[in-house]
């Protein structure tokens, strides 16, 4: 069977929210600049996928909805995108896709988003597995070895999305999932950080992608 399969997972949480570090440099530049430095009609080569670029499209997407549906467009916060980089590395380095980490002291969101520095309001996580090919095979194989149990791969077949398009079709599906759609569009949420990993292997041809939200930032 061929088809564009995603996986996506979301939660809410209570937290008990200035930023630190540099953002990523599409979300510094002036629109006037931007649009010169920007292609998003540019396919997405599994070779050299400008993370950057893709986070900064789907947060430029997220927005776009927000504006259609008459809610006002999140700001951008430095520590919830490092948060949601933190969990993405994690999740695709150890294989596994959830919003429960198996490591102590990344254990839930509100752990992650303490460690950032944000203590206050409430907070919510979106997660997703995505295609950077518009159509593929997903085949039972063994990855490793050394592991008894079966691994999930994939195989390309069709043409590549072009990082508009993976931003449209990815938040599309989010807004179609209840649960991921009321983090979206829930009017309390100000604050929102996006982030993407490639994992190693190549023929793995996803993208595991985490979007934080948040009410407060401090």
């Amino acid at each position: 069977m061929t088809r564009p399969i995603v996986v996506i997972s979301c939660l809410l949480i209570t937290i008990s929210c200035g930023s630190k570090g540099t953002p990523p440099k599409y979300f510094t530049l002036p629109p006037g600049e931007l649009s010169k430095q920007v292609d998003l009609t540019a396919p997405i080569r599994v070779d050299s996928v400008d993370l950057s670029l893709l986070e900064w499209a789907i947060f430029r997407e997220t927005n776009y909805q927000r504006r259609r549906l008459g809610l006002t467009p999140f700001k951008f916060e430095l520590r919830l995108r490092q948060a949601a980089l933190s969990h993405t590395r994690e999740m695709a380095e150890l294989g596994y896709f959830d919003h429960f980490s198996p490591i102590s002291r990344n254990k839930t969101v509100k752990k992650r988003l303490e460690q950032e520095g944000i203590e206050k309001g409430v907070g919510g996580e979106n997660l997703a597995i995505h295609p950077i090919n518009k159509r593929q095979e997903i085949v039972f194989r063994q990855v490793a070895p050394l592991e008894s149990s079966p691994k999930y791969a994939w195989r390309n077949a069709g043409t590549n999305y072009t990082y508009e398009e993976f931003a449209e079709d990815l938040v599309k599906r989010w807004l179609n999932s209840p649960p991921h759609r009321r983090n979206i569009i829930n009017r309390n949420f100000k604050y929102m950080g996006v982030a993407c990993v490639q994992p190693e292997l190549q023929e793995s041809e996803v993208l595991y992608v985490t979007q934080n939200f948040s009410s407060k930032n401090y």
